[in-house]
């Protein structure tokens, strides 16, 4: 059935209802066996729709499809509709092919597309029914929007460190209100600095779980504007990250020619004065023994000692102190995890309970 492009890419009540139907039949989905997609005529009996056309592909153009589709399409957002097709054919209707400039027979792009809807993070936009296309396409947002949100972020992390109480809703309605966007789309902006940070091996605000779903060139702006916030200096490295992260998820990724001469750059960066004492302090005590994980050091270094890295629980960048109360000797596993994990606050908390001599700061 075809899929016609609407004038307006508005994510209107229909297709919300849509959008979550489709989400939460995305677990049982093979991206390549399109016998477990849905048919048109299964959408609108699980939603009770009536037919409102000669097909049930024409009705439901007419009850959501359309809205959708053409969100998904000028939002960025992975082609989810194509979960929706000709249960006879076993292939979406032409205009979904359409819609985003590919040809009818390009199989593998489709079946991409689905493999994408299942890693895609569709949280953000089944909470409510927020998700209009400019209040979530990073585009729209102008630096100021962006520096503004930075530098609310920042400031509620510092109230938080210092154990004041505060309203995370309070800033998100003051931005909303000098902004004219929604208080949820400021609340998963602040998820995406959090993603951000994380990519920097940074610490996130509780409550603001990272998401994903941020352009690189958004996202690396987020990380100039952090360093602007802050007074420092950072070599970037997070649109490098999130386009490693867009390649490993294809499906099928060509190996790279690379680069047999690459460029240099010069910058200057913030770099902290640290006491050597401290760390042989840490190292000593732990005698070859991760703290993290209680696992003997995976190697030993050149000098022909256990090789451990010593991490600080609350990160120089974040303001800790270079003291042996705030530093743990940890395998380089944990400590990658302790900057870049998904359960880096988990682990960070494991060590205040079994790690004695650390003292929250």
């Amino acid at each position: 059935m075809a899929q016609s492009t609407p004038q307006a890419a508005i994510l209107d009540e229909q297709g919300h209802r849509l959008l979550a139907l489709l989400v939460q039949m995305l677990p049982k989905v093979k991206p390549n066996d399109p016998r477990t997609f849905v048919g048109y005529k299964q959408v609108h009996e699980t939603l009770k729709l009536p037919q409102l056309g000669d097909t049930f592909g024409v009705s439901l153009q007419k009850q959501g499809l359309n809205s959708l589709a053409a969100w998904t399409a000028k939002a960025g957002k992975p082609g989810i509709t194509g979960l929706i097709i000709d249960k006879d054919k076993l292939t979406p209707g032409p205009g979904y092919y359409k819609l985003f400039g590919k040809d009818q027979d390009d199989a593998n792009w489709w079946l991409t597309e689905i493999q994408n809807a299942k890693d895609f993070d569709w949280t953000p936009y089944l909470a409510g029914n927020e998700a209009q296309s400019d209040d979530t396409t990073d585009n729209s947002w102008s630096r100021d929007e962006l520096l503004a949100s930075v530098a609310a972020y920042l400031d509620m992390q510092q109230l938080e460190r210092a154990g004041t109480q505060f309203i995370k809703k309070k800033y998100y309605e003051e931005l909303a209100g000098k902004f004219g966007r929604t208080v949820k789309s400021f609340e998963y902006r602040m998820q995406n600095i959090s993603y951000v940070l994380s990519l920097m091996g940074r610490d996130w605000l509780s409550g603001l779980k990272p998401a994903k779903n941020v352009g690189a060139n958004v996202a690396a702006q987020i990380e100039e504007l952090i360093a602007e916030v802050e007074g420092k200096q950072i070599i970037p490295i997070v649109a490098f990250e999130i386009a490693v992260r867009e390649d490993v998820k294809r499906k099928q990724l060509p190996q790279p020619l690379g680069s047999r001469d690459p460029k240099t750059t010069t910058s200057t960066v913030t770099q902290y004065q640290r006491d050597p004492s401290v760390k042989a302090w840490v190292l000593k005590q732990a005698n070859g023994i991760c703290e993290c994980c209680d696992q003997q050091a995976p190697f030993a270094g050149s000098d022909g000692l256990p090789y451990l890295e010593v991490h600080h629980v609350r990160k120089l960048a974040e303001q800790g102190t270079d003291t042996t109360s705030n530093a743990v000797a940890v395998c380089p596993n944990c400590h990658r995890e302790l900057h870049c994990g998904e359960q880096a606050k988990n682990l960070v908390e494991k060590l205040y309970s079994q790690v004695v001599r650390l003292i929250r700061e």
